[in-house]
């Protein structure tokens, strides 16, 4: 037998299992080496594409440093401190230098989160800012996409003379990848601006995803594409994105230019993260990967997509995540109409939204295998998803039979690539 530790929540639950049964699914770099603050303060030093910050920066000039959101780990708490002190050595004071929380359409951070996102002092140092897709007289509109997305973005992102943006490169099951240009949208643009930049991901004829719309994928990506012509017009001066280790410090970081270094990033942090496996199995345990992974069960689902493709069609799928903020959404439900994954695709073409999509795409899941959810949700909630609710892995585990299946440490980053024969790459499932 052996041990593997599975994230849920705050917690790390021991699991034992028979290796003749289960194999585990998780990239080596997940185990990459924390870097010291000098080596940060290296990269800092040499960016890509771009002067280092204090070249661009005069000492009469207003920053404000975008920052993203409690239910994003970035390792935030560590470079934004390092950005200050770098700004205040250049010669700017901390009434020139602010921070832009960017949530999109999430709820605003309470005062715990803020301190966690930043860290303990640098919140009494200079002011934070929390962005409200919903209040639009904190937006500004600087024009419109080739596809058609207004641009309005958070008015103290212009009213600033430099942009910073902070971030974490991760998969994303829409955009392709977190970091670089999702910082600005979706983080800090109006409610209006996300839908519909976020709805070029669905087509609203075959009621599928668009081709490109998937995990790791960039080139043909039209959301991505939209988000980068978007935030051309805004300009950041400076990036600076983060690459997590499994114990959530910081094991890379890729500085400079906004397109270019987070472009970097993604390329290597593809390569590193994606794992081949030669056929799909019956049953698959994947964790969302822990707080704040599965704060809610929209960030979660994230996990699910991955690990979808590990499975063999009604296969079985048990799910570690906590869900101590709930659902992430009180209207979730209401996408869960008679009729299945095709009532909420009509839904969608009717009025899109985000998280209608994640609906749909966790009904389509449901109808395709069988999905048991360990978390703290209520069952009846659970249960009207059409998701098996349990309290415990051993409950789930008891549920089933017993079968070959797969182990996915770190759902949200590990992307699993099915090739029929080594060194063959075949489509993801």
């Amino acid at each position: 037998m052996q041990t593997i530790t599975l994230g849920y929540g705050e917690e790390q639950l021991q699991f034992r299992f028979d290796p003749r049964q289960f194999k585990v699914i998780a990239p080596k770099e997940g185990e990459a080496r924390p870097l010291s603050d000098d080596e940060i303060l290296g990269l800092l030093n040499t960016p890509l594409g771009t002067p280092p910050l204090e070249e661009i920066v005069r000492p009469d000039e207003q920053v404000i440093i975008v920052v993203p959101d409690a239910t994003r780990a970035a390792g935030v708490e560590r470079i934004a401190p390092l950005l200050v002190e770098r700004l205040n050595a250049r010669g700017l004071d901390d009434r020139q230098i602010s921070v832009l929380i960017g949530g999109g359409i999430h709820r605003a951070p309470t005062p715990d989160e803020v301190r966690a996102i930043l860290g303990a002092r640098l919140p009494e140092k200079i002011a934070v800012h929390s962005h409200n897709a919903n209040d639009a007289s904190t937006h500004i509109r600087l024009g419109t996409t080739s596809s058609g997305t207004s641009v309005e973005l958070n008015r103290r992102l212009v009213q600033a003379t430099h942009v910073v943006v902070v971030g974490a490169i991760s998969f994303h099951y829409i955009a392709g990848f977190s970091g670089g240009r999702k910082a600005i949208l979706p983080g800090c643009a109006a409610e209006r601006s996300i839908q519909a930049n976020h709805l070029l991901s669905f087509d609203r004829e075959t009621l599928e995803k668009r081709p490109g719309i998937a995990s790791g994928c960039l080139e043909g990506n039209v959301v991505h594409q939209d988000m980068e012509e978007a935030v051309e017009m805004l300009k950041p001066s400076f990036l600076v994105n983060t690459v997590l280790n499994s114990d959530d410090r910081i094991a890379a970081v890729y500085a400079g230019h906004w397109r270019e270094a987070h472009q970097r990033g993604c390329a290597e942090y593809g390569a590193s993260h994606t794992v081949a496996v030669s056929e799909r199995r019956p049953l698959v345990i994947v964790s969302a990967g822990g707080a704040p992974r599965d704060i809610n069960l929209i960030q979660s689902h994230k996990a699910m997509e991955h690990a979808a493709a590990l499975l063999e069609e009604s296969g079985t799928m048990i799910v570690l995540a906590k869900c101590a903020g709930g659902l992430g959404r009180a209207d979730f439900l209401r996408w869960f109409v008679p009729g299945g994954s095709s009532a909420t695709a009509r839904l969608l073409v009717e009025d899109y939204k985000i998280n209608g999509q994640t609906a749909w795409g966790l009904r389509r899941k449901a109808e395709r295998f069988r999905l048991l959810l360990v978390s703290t949700l209520e069952a009846v909630t659970v249960r009207r998803m059409g998701i098996e609710p349990h309290a415990t892995l051993d409950s789930a585990l008891a549920a089933t039979q017993p079968q070959s299946g797969y182990i996915v440490p770190r759902g949200l980053t590990t992307l699993p690539e099915l090739r029929s024969e080594p060194g063959t790459a075949a489509a993801r499932g």
